[in-house]
């Protein structure tokens, strides 16, 4: 049933392309090859087998580092590896490095290194557009498939990808996501492209950026190895990351081609305990204020209308600021995670108070051949569900940037979407066969007040939130095993009832499947 009908399928839609990217673009280029270290590839967000191992390692206490941001360069990874390593006895040392979770991540990071160059052949579908996601790969559309080169040099590495995809709601068939060109300056990585990020400790969902919407093109400024500082003033930090971020957004929105400016610092001040704030703003646009003066209001947080001293729908930005936490412990030998999040809405001037909520508990076993992650993950996205009076309609939507926060249709942040709740419990299973299931089972409550307040112009990508208040119960396989040289993803996913989005109601089965391989040279 559509419940938006719009004249668009007759109309191939492009990419635009900014005339600063080509400008960004040859400037990066020029500071590679004057870099003196090298970049290496990173460990994508989606690689849900590579995350599960990592964290199982840092948990153990075998890998000294941060997993609360991805992707994650796998230098960082090995260097973290190494200093964990020498903080242990030789017992210690040696069971982490008989562990499983070592055997796949030193598997893993030889193939990164001995494929410097190559392409990526990917293919996949779906009955229909998957609504929800999580911390894993998943076909995008109906149809879609993606060819990509990709190079790592001494002091560089690039991918360009060329993407189709056919759908009935997003109508850009041409797309360059996951593209990117990075390099290293000191320990900096500089990097222009669009890469999907997940800011946050959820396996579920993210608060802040998760890989929800396509990917944002932009540029980012990151740190390369993630030590901690020299000085002895500064040590109680531990491993730290800073990410700058500053992308484009589409054109066909409330504020046609807004900008997203975002910043993360994560540390470590214990082994046990990690650490990150956030912060993300929607900026700039047409027919808003992009000088230095707004810039600076946005930045110190001076962007609540009349409170702040602007008029009605005057403000600068609209943003969102947040903390986040993962404790890692080992009782009984068993790695055990206690993990949370909090962002807020913004303030003017002052810290983010109407604040939204993500809690969970994971461990690890090692059943049978291969290793098991449980995890319970409950997800608040009204503001102020956390000490403060509830207000809906407000966590990822603005008076200005009506549009709110999302990217061709679908929030940057929270698969549930705006003033939701839920409950959601998973299994995973990792077998030494590089065969992974993943059974996901959530109970939520959508859209709790019952109104859509994004808004979208007659050309623009619909929101894929659910129309009114609705209680459903969700279950969710994926599957994911070798095949053919390559990696098969299958996707199955049932709701209780049918979901109706502004766009359609949907129907209660989704399967999809997608196939992916490197043809290294």
């Amino acid at each position: 049933m559509r419940l938006l009908s719009r004249n668009r399928q007759d109309r191939m839609s492009f990419v635009r392309v900014p005339r600063r990217v080509s400008y960004w673009i040859g400037s990066l280029l020029a500071l590679c090859i004057s870099s003196a270290e090298a970049s290496t590839p990173w460990v994508p967000t989606g690689d849900l087998a590579a995350r599960h191992h990592i964290e199982a390692l840092q948990t153990q206490g075998c890998l000294k580092g941060l997993s609360l941001t991805w992707p994650m360069s796998w230098a960082a990874v090995m260097k973290a590896w190494r200093q964990g390593q020498q903080q242990l006895s030789d017992s210690q040392a040696k069971a982490c490095e008989i562990s499983n979770h070592y055997q796949y991540l030193q598997t893993a990071e030889n193939s990164a290194r001995a494929n410097t160059r190559g392409v990526t052949l990917s293919l996949g579908g779906a009955n229909q557009e998957p609504l929800y996601t999580t911390f894993d790969t998943q076909p995008e559309d109906t149809v879609t498939g993606q060819v990509a080169l990709y190079a790592t040099g001494q002091h560089w590495s690039g991918r360009l990808a060329v993407g189709y995809a056919d759908g009935e709601r997003d109508d850009q068939h041409l797309r360059f996501d996951d593209s990117y060109i990075a390099g290293v300056v000191g320990n900096w990585q500089l990097g222009v492209g669009a890469i999907d990020r997940w800011w946050g400790p959820g396996w579920q969902s993210s608060l802040a950026l998760s890989n929800n919407a396509r990917p944002v093109p932009g540029i980012w400024l990151s740190r390369h190895m993630l030590t901690a500082p020299e000085s002895r003033w500064l040590r109680w930090v531990g491993p730290w990351d800073l990410q700058l971020i500053a992308g484009q957004l589409e054109h066909d929105r409330a504020i046609p081609d807004a900008k997203v400016l975002g910043a993360r610092f994560v540390f470590q001040p214990l082994d046990s305990l990690q650490i990150g704030l956030s912060r993300l703003a929607q900026w700039g646009g047409e027919g808003r204020p992009q000088d230095l003066d707004a810039f600076f209001d946005a930045f110190i947080g001076k962007d609540n209308g009349e409170s702040s001293g602007f008029d009605d729908d005057d403000d600068p930005s609209n943003q969102i600021a947040g903390v986040d936490f993962r404790v890692s412990l080992t009782p009984w030998d068993v790695p055990v995670g206690l993990y949370g999040q909090f962002m807020g809405e913004d303030e003017a001037g002052g810290l983010p108070s109407k604040l939204s909520s993500l809690a969970g508990f994971d461990l690890v076993s090692s059943l049978g051949h291969g290793s098991q992650r449980w995890f319970v993950e409950a997800t608040e996205t009204v503001a102020g569900s956390w000490i403060s009076e509830r207000r809906f309609n407000t966590m990822y939507e603005h008076g200005t940037y009506k549009s709110g926060f999302r990217y061709h249709g679908r929030n940057m942040a929270s698969t549930w979407e705006g003033d939701a709740r839920a409950v959601t419990f998973g299994i995973q299973q990792y077998f030494r066969s590089d065969v992974t299931v993943a059974l996901h089972l959530s109970q939520a409550t959508l859209n709790q007040e019952g109104v859509v307040r994004a808004q979208v112009p007659d050309d623009g990508y619909p929101v894929l939130q659910s129309l009114e208040e609705q209680d459903v119960a969700l279950a969710e396989l994926r599957i994911a095993h070798p095949l053919l040289g390559g990696t098969f993803h299958w996707l199955l996913s049932a709701s209780d009832e049918p979901i109706v989005t502004p766009f359609e109601e949907r129907e209660r089965w989704t399967a999809g499947a997608q196939w992916t391989r490197d043809f290294a040279w």
